[in-house]
């Protein structure tokens, strides 16, 4: 074990920790239950996580709760289970707020989160923290593919290995995005994840609608210990082989024109033509995801399947002469060809709509073998 560090609360902080594959709605989500906290008077705070920096899960959480004062933090260059002492680090500074919730989101690609980080912090800081059920999110396209095998998929095996190693360890199943299905394909899904997963609590949610997201805090509330459900055997040759097959990209751009620009189109075209490219190079999409900000407002984007349209949220920005834009993209291709695919196609867009783009850092790679510092199988009350 690390050196404990030695944490101050005044009573024990509630944390409620949501994973879940790549795309599965687990940024808008949290917010959205954030506020619901806030909104029953509780004092919140936020963590997310990436494999590198310019994350615009953090963006959006911050523009989403920008005046509730939520203090947010990221671990950045790996996933909570690896960077271990970097999340306590973070939580020492949001402890400062004295939140009686703390929230996380650790990396889409994450797994054996209870044994990697669950355990340990329940171990080195027994008094501080009481987890909520541990709560995994997932898209209804991916059940289907990785699951069911329903529909065509370019992932490979162990993608759908590691997706099903992330239900495996939840205590409560989310299917988010319900307000894209029927009511019978909903329960179709949740009855398919109940017999393959059995013994765990299952949810339908809608986070973008709100349906189903009071019953899901009422769960997390309800006091039902949470995060006990260790993964009693792992491959993480296959795990790290699953996480290899993504191309991982971070980009902060600079954009200025001479004459206005319309910033929502300019974001439906990029990820129409990314989209397109990747279709082409049978590269699957894991999430892309765009943020785009001017004068303290934030635009976003995010496509999360090659059959799917760009979905805009945020603030609208209309007409623009400047902004700053931030490029995530987790895709099947080699790292150095979606490097070569997101220049050639921004710079196609910002051609075409006159607008002068200035990549100021980019960050292109497959993560590496995940290596937590500590793995807790025994089961920890």
């Amino acid at each position: 074990m690390s050196t404990r560090r030695k944490l101050s609360v005044k009573k024990p902080v509630k944390l409620i920790f949501s994973g879940g594959f790549l795309g599965s709605g687990k940024t808008t989500a949290l917010a959205a239950l954030a506020k619901r906290l806030i909104e029953r008077g509780m004092r919140v705070g936020f963590i997310t996580n990436d494999q590198s920096e310019n994350l615009v899960d953090t963006i959006i959480v911050r523009q989403m709760l920008a005046d509730l004062g939520v203090p947010v933090e990221e671990v950045v260059k790996g996933c909570f289970c690896c960077k271990f002492d970097e999340l306590i680090e973070h939580v020492e500074k949001i402890l400062a707020y004295n939140p009686d919730v703390l929230m996380g989101e650790p990396v889409g690609s994450c797994t054996d989160f209870v044994a990697a980080v669950a355990n340990p912090i329940k171990i080195q800081y027994r008094d501080a923290f009481r987890f909520a059920p541990f709560s995994i999110m997932v898209d209804p396209e991916r059940v289907r593919s990785l699951i069911l095998n329903e529909t065509q998929t370019d992932f490979p095996e162990d993608v759908a290995y590691l997706f099903g190693k992330q239900l495996e360890e939840a205590d409560t199943i989310v299917l988010n995005k319900v307000d894209l299905l029927t009511e019978k394909e909903s329960n179709r899904l949740l009855a398919a994840i109940g017999d393959r997963y059995r013994g765990k609590k299952l949810m339908a949610v809608s986070a973008r609608e709100g349906t189903g997201m009071d019953k899901w805090l009422e769960d997390l509330l309800s006091g039902r210990p949470g995060a006990n459900t260790v993964l009693r055997q792992i491959d993480y040759d296959r795990y790290a082989t699953a996480e290899a097959v993504l191309g991982w990209l971070n980009a902060a751009v600079k954009l200025t024109a001479d004459e206005l620009f319309d910033a929502g189109q300019f974001m439906t075209s990029l990820a129409t033509r990314l989209r397109d490219r990747f279709k082409a190079e049978k590269g699957e999409i894991g999430h892309l995801k765009f943020v785009l900000t001017s004068a303290g407002k934030s635009m976003w984007a995010n496509l999360t399947h090659l059959a799917a349209e760009p979905d805009v949220g945020g603030e609208k920005l209309d007409k623009l002469l400047r902004g700053t834009f931030i490029i995530n993209a987790r895709v099947r291709l080699e790292p150095e060809d979606l490097e070569t695919i997101v220049r050639d196609s921004l710079d196609k867009v910002s051609n075409e709509m006159e607008v002068q783009s200035e990549i100021d850092d980019l960050q292109c790679f497959s993560p590496a073998y995940p290596e937590p510092p500590h793995i807790i199988r025994e089961p920890v009350e």
